[in-house]
This record gives structure tokens, sequence and C-alpha cells, in this order.
């Protein structure tokens, strides 16, 4: 699928990323242009992607805010503000903003870009997708035809989706192996949801091949190790990102792992995801909800919470993963309930 002699290593890859990063921190600490501080909160949203930091992400939205101060105009500064909410699930507010950019003279092909994310997350399809072709047309690369080929999986258009990530790669004529590490973790990640373990662990380790160091691609890969019941496997691919990231996704994973196992530490580590998974939800309930919901009818062992957060989750988005994830929840607690009755 991929030639990996295409691209950059992804260790320097990753390398230069962090160089930037820290570059630009010096300048922010002596006096960072609007310019600067915008490429930075850039670079560490990326970073926070790549490794599933989390502080990175909190430290980006602080340096965002930081440029908006300084924004050149009142049209940039919404744009920005609604690229903060969309990241964050706040939709609605990120469409009020995007209506403000616009109306204030921001560009309208990168409102259009930032607009079609935000109807694609909340379910509008048909206008994601009228949005999302056209744009696919005017400029074809791999972020505007991997964004169509993202549409297409969500709307359950599995042939479409394929045919339009293979384009992505091949419409790829940069260097970095970043966005096409990015790609192949969304395109993994839609094999999983349609059940096609095979397949998406076969995307995951073309992703390891172009980049290593991709927390999530691993986390998910360990996911399929475990469906497929390759325990030692999954352990081994999760163990180690424990220590790099700090989102509470891969120790709920690595909960999972050990309670299959039956490894009597499952319950410690499930007890530490849930307490990392309560303090997020403290701060950005929209952001966390789908993802808390799943694990706290899982290992998190906390029924009415997860029909609670993925509640609030459809609320923000109708989506078919939002209404399944919503039915999940309601059988899991449901199931819980009878059993607590017969036992009584």
């Amino acid at each position: 699928m991929i030639e990996p002699k295409h691209y950059t290593s992804g260790r320097i890859a990753l390398t230069n990323l962090s160089g930037s990063i820290a570059s630009l921190e010096l300048r922010r600490a002596e006096a960072a242009s609007f310019d600067e501080l915008v490429a930075l909160s850039k670079l560490l949203f990326l970073r926070g992607d790549l490794l599933g930091r989390i502080a990175d992400h909190d430290r980006a939205e602080l340096i965002a805010t930081e440029a908006i101060a300084l924004s050149p105009d009142s049209a940039t500064a919404f744009y920005i503000r609604a690229q903060l909410a969309e990241r964050f699930h706040r939709f609605a507010e990120a469409k009020t903003y995007l209506d403000q950019a616009l109306a204030a003279g921001y560009p309208g092909h990168k409102i259009d870009m930032e607009r079609a994310a935000v109807l694609q997350a909340t379910g509008i399809y048909r206008e994601a997708l009228a949005l999302r072709e056209r744009l696919a047309e005017d400029d074809p690369g791999i972020h505007t035809i991997g964004a169509l080929a993202s549409l297409y999986a969500e709307m359950d258009q599995w042939d479409a989706a394929e045919a339009s990530y293979a384009a992505a790669l091949e419409a790829d004529n940069g260097t970095s192996p970043i966005p096409c590490a990015q790609l192949l973790f969304e395109w993994g990640v839609n094999a999983m949801r349609r059940r096609d373990l095979d397949r998406a662990d076969a995307i995951f380790l073309e992703l390891e091949t172009v980049f290593p160091a991709h927390v999530p691609g691993r986390g998910h890969r360990a996911e399929v190790a475990l469906a497929r019941g390759e325990l030692v496997l999954a352990e081994s691919l999760v163990r180690p990102l424990l220590d790099i990231a700090d989102d509470p996704e891969y120790r709920g994973i690595y909960a999972e792992i050990l309670a299959a196992r039956e490894d009597n530490k499952a319950a410690c580590e499930a007890a530490r995801a849930g307490a990392a998974y309560e303090q997020l939800l403290a701060r950005r309930p929209e952001a966390y909800a789908d993802h808390a919901a799943a694990f706290f009818m899982g290992i998190g062992n906390r029924p009415q919470l997860a029909v609670d957060l993925a509640s609030a989750n459809f609320k923000l988005r109708d989506t078919p993963r939002s209404r399944t994830l919503l039915a999940r929840a309601r059988q899991k607690l449901d199931q819980v309930s009878r059993a607590k009755e017969r036992a009584a």
C-alpha cells in the first residue's frame, strides 16, 4: 500500500515537530507574533493528536487564545474561536463563530472546510458531502480527499470510502509521513467500526511502518489484538503507551486486557482510568462524553453514568455512531438492572 521510502523517517519527523515547538516556545517567551502563536498552537495540537497527550491540547488552546488577543482582525479571531469550539465538540458555538467569521470577511473556502467538519460531526451528511466533494475537486490532495473518504465511511458507503482513502494517499506529494499516518489511522479506525479486524490490523501495520510512534494507532491495534484474543500482543502494544500518553483511553484498554487475562490489577487500572475521565469530563464534558461513555459501560462498570454521557453526546450530534453508543449503553444498564433484580 505505502512506499515508506517516499517519506521522511517517522522518528525524524517527530523530532523535527518537537524541535519546532521548542523553538516557537522560546519565541513566545520573548514576545511572539500572532503568526508564531498560531503556528505553535497548531503544532501542539498535532503532537497531542499523534502522542495522545491531552496536556499538549490544553497548552495549544491556551496559546490559541493568546493569539486571538493579537489577531489582526475580527474575522480571523472568530475563525480561530470556531476551530477551537469544533475541536472540543462545542458544535453550536462553532457554527455561530463561523457565521460571524464569514460575515466579517474571512475567506469562504476556509470557512467551508471548517463548516464541512462541523456538519459531518453533527450528522448533517448531505450538506457536508456537497462541501467535501467541491473542496476535493477544487484542491485535490491528501487532506481534502481524505476528509471526503472519512465522510463516505460515516455514511456507510464503504466502497467509496476505500477508493477515496487510496486516492488520498496517491495524491500525497509531500515527504512528511504525518499526513499519511493520520489518514491511515482514520482508515484503520473505520475498518474497526465495520468490524473488519483483518483489514484494520493490516492498515495499522502500515501505519507503524510509516510512523512507529503513533500512539492512537498502536492503541487501536491493541484493541484489535484484544478482540482476537491475542492478549500477549495486545498488552505489549499498549503497555508502553502509558508512559507517553495522558489520555485515559489507553489505560482503559490496558485494564480490559488485564481483565481478560484475569489479572487482579485490572480493577486498579480501571479505577485510575475512571478517575482521569472524571477529571476530563469536569473540564471538557462535550469533548470526552463519547469515549467516557464507552469506558463506563465496559471496564469502567458504571452503566448509569454511561447512559448519561451517551445521552449528552447524542444531544450534541445525532449520528449513527452516537445512536449506537446510546443504544448499547441503555442495553448494558438494562442487563445490569435485571441481574440485580434476579439476585435480590
